[in-house]
């Protein structure tokens, strides 16, 4: 090409950039021809680490070798609908970042050229990992969490329906764990549940599922077992492994366990029964001296609304407004346990609950932004991810269709003290800092 045809299409390709985008800072955006970079703003060139630019630089080449193919596609496929393309680049000094890249395709004096959009979504990707940890997981011991627990029981309950093999549900309670936290303080009180977490999980079966379900409540899911009395045996290896003592600094701290066994198909076939079955089993071993572990009876399996919780003044994260809410959406999960356990239209307080979380989520995400706070997006995930929850959950009571209210109720109780003593107490904290600053 004649070098005045080069400098005129170059003018003319600026032009264009400077019609596509006014401001410089806003969005990340070039054109390509195929896919070599003909023009691209300085935030596709900040964006990518290319602080010479990125003119006539194939844009694969900028992407890590195994997305290269993936971004070819999409630039071939630009002028059909296609979704956002999720790749890693290479930045600085051989770090990477996560980016979206989306395509559009733009005629521009009789050629066919790609408009690139590209934005750096590390921090949302992260968190999105971070957040799934989170949602499945207990943050003190690594296992899984109640919502991962119940998942896993209802696909064994729905296997054997099929197969008629056997599952097995689990559940313990540690025996005399209060007095170490009242004589060693809660950190000696953490040590004792994550080293008896270690002991468990090394006990069981690749297939098997540990969960801590809160406090010192665990609980061990059993698939396919061939005996109902191989449950027996894994109860007693984890009762003896329970009372073996634990070193803490010059301190040897003991605890034991007390276990209920409930077995599906014999003793019940849901998931609320399940647990029902094992609580009432659990409560048998620890009337008749805890340390010990004992078989569900069919007549105990009736699954019951837990009861109202009274609002704690231990919850509170001394933000005024913030506690105001959260009291609140407790007085509205009691007033739903409430009409769960009477039998009584609880609909609308459904409704009132979903509408006023909504709000509370809202004003939280105001004060984040007022205040900077460096953990909102993870927070806002949060938000969005409980929001879906509620949402299933308010769905599946309306249509009865698998609707389980005392699981319900454990499930709400649980989600709304968890996050305010875990990311809400944060960002009160954030906006204490804040304020004295």
């Amino acid at each position: 090409m004649p070098f005045g045809g080069r400098e005129s299409r170059r003018s003319s390709d600026a032009a264009l950039m400077s019609g596509v985008l006014a401001n410089d800072d806003l969005v990340a955006l070039a054109l390509a021809d195929r896919d070599r970079i003909r023009a691209a703003n300085g935030a596709f060139s900040r964006l990518f680490g290319r602080h010479d630019g990125v003119r006539d630089v194939a844009l694969p080449d900028l992407l890590l070798p195994q997305f290269r193919a993936r971004v070819a596609a999409a630039l071939q496929a630009a002028g059909s609908r296609q979704p956002p393309c999720l790749v890693t680049a290479f930045r600085d000094a051989g770090a990477t970042i996560d980016v979206e890249l989306r395509f559009e395709q733009l005629q521009h004096n009789g050629e066919c050229l790609v408009v690139i959009a590209a934005q750096d979504v590390t921090d949302r990707r992260r968190a999105e990992e971070q957040l799934n940890l989170l949602a499945y997981s207990d943050p003190l011991t690594g296992l899984a969490n109640r919502a991962l627990f119940t998942d896993r029981l209802r696909q064994a309950a729905l296997a054997t329906r099929r197969t008629a093999q056997a599952s097995a549900v689990l559940l313990l309670d540690l025996d005399l764990f209060k007095p170490i936290n009242d004589t060693h303080g809660h950190e000696a009180g953490d040590y004792v549940l994550r080293r008896i977490a270690r002991r468990m999980l090394a006990a069981l079966r690749e297939s098997d599922t540990i969960a801590r379900l809160g406090g010192d409540e665990f609980a061990v899911l059993l698939p396919a077992v061939k005996r109902s009395a191989d449950a027996s045996v894994v109860a007693e290896l984890l009762t003896r492994l329970a009372r073996q003592p634990i070193l803490y600094g010059k301190s040897e701290l003991r605890v034991s366990t007390s276990v209920g066994i409930a077995i599906c198909p014999e003793h019940a076939t849901t998931v609320d029964l399940l647990f029902a079955a094992a609580d009432a089993a659990l409560y048998v071993a620890k009337r008749e001296g805890r340390d010990r572990w004992a078989w569900a009876k069919p007549a105990l399996a009736t699954a019951t609304v837990p009861l109202p919780q009274p609002w704690d003044r231990a919850h509170e994260v001394g933000v005024r407004a913030m506690d105001e809410q959260h009291a609140h959406l407790g007085a509205l999960l009691n007033g739903l346990a409430n009409a769960l356990r009477n039998g009584l239209e609880y609909a609308a307080i459904f409704e009132e609950i979903v509408a006023y979380t909504q709000f509370h989520f809202a004003y939280e995400e105001r004060l984040m932004a007022d205040c900077r706070y460096d953990g909102a997006a993870l927070h806002q995930l949060m938000h969005r991810r409980l929001l879906e929850d509620l949402r299933s959950l308010h769905l599946e009571a309306g249509e009865n269709a698998g609707f389980s209210a005392s699981m319900t109720m454990r499930w709400l109780q649980d989600w709304l003290l968890r996050h305010i003593d875990g990311a809400d107490r944060d960002l009160a904290a954030a906006l204490h800092r804040a304020a004295e600053e």
